[in-house]
Order: structure tokens, then sequence, then C-alpha cells
């Protein structure tokens, strides 16, 4: 992992390399995405800085040094407090990028230390992401990876959006993906980046959602066991509101926090300067219970048979108690159809326009890109089987360890597509007993026959 934060009083191994005539190496920071990043002095300037090179598998090509300089182009035009700043970038030799070196810690770090922050902590950190993400992608780059070890504090506390590693810069008719790889971190992932679907600034936002839920309910929206999991639940799974988790949040902050994690983009804020309006507005805690009106005495005698007269006109009548129970169980049948249905839920938000001939245009979600995406797809599908076919249950639980069996061995391809040669083979057989019915055998097949392209299509590289 790229890091560009200096941890206060870690001891330091002075080094004599000299980097570009100018910046001398004292020690790594460690290592992700396309390179190493290093503690380093600006001999010129007489400054700390934080000094990235190229890996050195990667300097003699040249897809990914033009790759690297244009990651050092677009970070250099995002200009803002709350983005770790570009101070020069050089080419010749072993490519280098020098950056801010952050005095302070991550927000992973400090969670570690007290799981659950403060609501104004919590809301003073989130309003800063959200500006430094406004800043970038007002110069059309997307982060993908927002979460607490790319948020870096400095010494004051002040925010600092880090590790554009895997950033998307979108330039007119231009995309680039920064290291071109397409998985973010399970436990922060927008929906449509896990299905493959496309990414834009509120992939952004959903991440940051998902931080703010850590840092104001002291979890994460979803926990899982494995990526697969994580991503399904992100995919399919409301969250619980976190003002149930945590009742001193206000509602108003734990409606923003609810609206950042909604499923579709289009439900979710327009942008990144409008999250950060919103939660400096926000009132942080619930209101105190307003305190009890005390009753005064009635002053004004009734007559014994008036009151019976009110008594009775108070009583509801029969048929309004019918039709509330006559309601309920429609609604309990409409459910239950919606469930079994073997069409995707419409989402809670969606309005009647949502259902109108144009949305019927609506693109299909793209078709799963990586063994991750595709892994998950199949998982969900299983699970999505199980649920209106009890019997199933066994046969998705088999398909979700082979799937973590096979993402876990990617390095053995040909191993992996065996064991879903063996799957198949399985669910052929739960065919013939009764236990799955034919077209869902079908379903199954196909999804893992797009898995096993997927496993091939790697060509035998690891996440």
């Amino acid at each position: 992992m790229d890091r560009e934060v200096l941890p206060p009083g870690r001891p330091e191994s002075a080094s004599d390399e000299l980097v570009g005539g100018r910046y001398r190496l004292e020690r790594s920071l460690g290592n992700g995405g396309m390179g190493e990043v290093f503690v380093a002095t600006d001999t010129t300037l007489g400054r700390r800085v934080a000094l990235k090179r190229l890996s050195p598998a990667l300097t003699d090509d040249e897809a990914s040094r033009g790759r690297f300089f244009r990651e050092a182009r677009a970070l250099a035009k995002i200009n803002s407090p709350n983005v770790v700043a570009v101070f020069d970038a050089a080419g010749d030799g072993e490519p280098y990028l020098v950056m801010e070196l952050i005095e302070g810690t991550t927000l992973r770090e400090e969670l570690r230390r007290s799981p659950r922050l403060p609501p104004d902590r919590a809301v003073a950190i989130g309003a800063g992401v959200a500006a430094g993400l406004a800043a970038a992608h007002a110069q059309g780059v997307i982060h993908r990876d927002v979460k607490p070890s790319n948020i870096f504090l400095t010494a004051d506390g002040q925010p600092k959006v880090g590790d554009f590693g895997i950033a998307r810069i979108e330039r007119g008719d231009q995309t680039l993906t920064m290291t071109g790889q397409a998985f973010g971190s399970p436990a922060y992932i927008a929906p449509e980046h896990a299905t493959g679907g496309r990414v834009d600034a509120r992939t952004d936002l959903y991440s940051l959602g998902c931080v703010l839920y850590e840092m104001l309910a002291g979890r994460r929206p979803f926990e899982g066991k494995d990526a697969v999991s994580l991503t399904y639940q992100h995919v399919h799974t409301e969250p619980v509101r976190v003002d149930t988790v945590e009742p001193g949040i206000s509602p108003e902050l734990a409606a923003l926090v609810g609206s950042l994690l909604e499923k579709h983009p289009a439900d979710r804020p327009a942008t990144a300067d409008e999250v950060r309006r919103a939660l400096l507005a926000a009132p942080t805690e619930a209101a105190a219970p307003a305190a009890p009106a005390v009753e005064e005495p009635d002053r004004t005698a009734v007559l014994p048979g008036r009151a019976a007269a009110l008594g009775t006109k108070r009583q509801r009548p029969w048929w309004l108690f019918a039709a509330i129970a006559g309601a309920v169980v429609l609604s309990i049948f409409a459910v239950a159809f919606a469930l079994t249905n073997d069409s995707p839920p419409i989402h809670p938000r969606r309005s009647a326009q949502s259902q109108s001939p144009s949305s019927a245009t609506t693109s299909a979600p793209a078709v799963p890109s990586t063994p991750q995406q595709a892994g998950a797809a199949l998982v969900a599908l299983a699970q999505q089987l199980a649920a209106n076919d009890p019997p199933a249950k066994h046969i998705a639980d088999d398909i979700e360890h082979t799937v973590n069996d096979v993402l876990g061995h990617l390095d053995e391809p040909s191993e992996g597509l065996d064991k879903l040669n063996e799957l198949k083979d399985k669910i052929a057989e739960e065919v013939d007993k009764g236990h799955v019915e034919q077209s869902a055998a079908a379903q199954l097949d196909a999804a893992i026959d797009r898995f096993a392209q997927a496993v091939s299509a790697s060509g035998g590289e690891g996440d």
C-alpha cells in the first residue's frame, strides 16, 4: 500500500542515495500500486517529502511509464488542502513522483485506538474528505478506493485524501485507470464498482458513506468473512440505519449517511461538495427528548350521560378494523410475491417515474470482467435461488466454498477449472434427485461458465 504519512517519533535510517540530484532517501514507507514510497529530504528547499519510485519491474514498460506520469500530471492539478499535494516528477532513468509528507497518522490507525469517534469529529473528517474529493472530481479524477487507510490525518487533525493508486481519470473522450486494476477494497466498495458497472464521482461518495458509518457506529455497514460475502452485501443488502446502531446520532445525519449508501448512484447526492455542505449543516447528535407535559386537572364537569356518549363516539367502528386487517393481509401477499418473483426487486426509493417507458432503455448491468466480480455474481445467484428454494441451500453453500477456494488459488487456474467442472456435476446430480429445478441449474451453469472464463482470462495472476 502506498503511504505518504510519517507517524511522529518513528526512528529513521539515513541513506546516501540521491535521487534526481536533489532528493536524499531516508527509508521506505512501503510498497503498493506501481512503486515504493520513501521518506526523503529535498536538499534544495530543505524540506522532507514522500518520494514514490516506479517499480524496477515496470521501468522499461512504456505503458507503465506513461500511466505513472499521467497520474503525476492529474494529481498535480488537484489544488486542495484536503488532498496530498504533488510537488515534482521526473522520468530520467528511474521515474519518481515527489509528494507531500504527512506528519501524523491515518484514520485507520485512529479507529484502531477508538473504534467510534465523537459525531462532531466524524463529521469534521467527513466534510474534509468530501472537500478533497470535490477538488479531485473537478479535475476528472475518481479515487475508487476511499477507505480509512487512505485518509491521512495531520498533526492538527486535518484530513487529507491520498493514495490515488487505482484512481480513474476522465478527461473528455479519454478514460484512464492508473494501475490497470479494477477492484477496490471490498469493505467499502460501491455496488456498481463491484459488478463492473460504470464508475463516477458518486462511486467515491458511496465509499465515503461507508467510512462515515464506521466512524459514527464503531463498525462497518457490512461485515463478512471474505471478499465475496462483503461484495454480495454491498450489492444486495440494505444496511441497518446508523442511528439504530448508535441512537445518539441525529436523524438528519443518519439520513445523510443512508443516502450515500443507496444502491443506485442516481439516488445518492450528486456531488461531493453537496455532501460537504450537508455534513456541516446537519446536527450531529440527537435532540434530548422533551420533558413530558404536566396535565392540568380537568375543571369542566361532565355529566355521566354525556361521558357515555363521548365514549361511544370515540369507539372505532368494526369495519375500520376489518379494513386495516385486510390491508395488512394484502401487504403480506404483495411482499411474498415480490420475494418469490424472479425479477430484481424495485428499489424502495424509486418513484413511479422509474417505471416509465424511458426506463426500459436503461443499459443492462455490465458482464463481470474479473474473477472476483464473476465469483460474487455466481454466489449472489446461488443465494437468491436458495432463498426461493430451501432444499437448494446446501448446493449454494458448496458454490460459495468453491468460489472462495478458486479465488484463493488464482495462480493455479487449471486446478480451479477442474473444481468448477466438479461443481457442475454436483448440480446435475441435485437436478436428478429433484432438489434443484432444471431452470435454476441452467442459470447456475451459465454463471459458472462466466466465472471459469474470467479465471482463465486472468492468466493465473492473483488479485
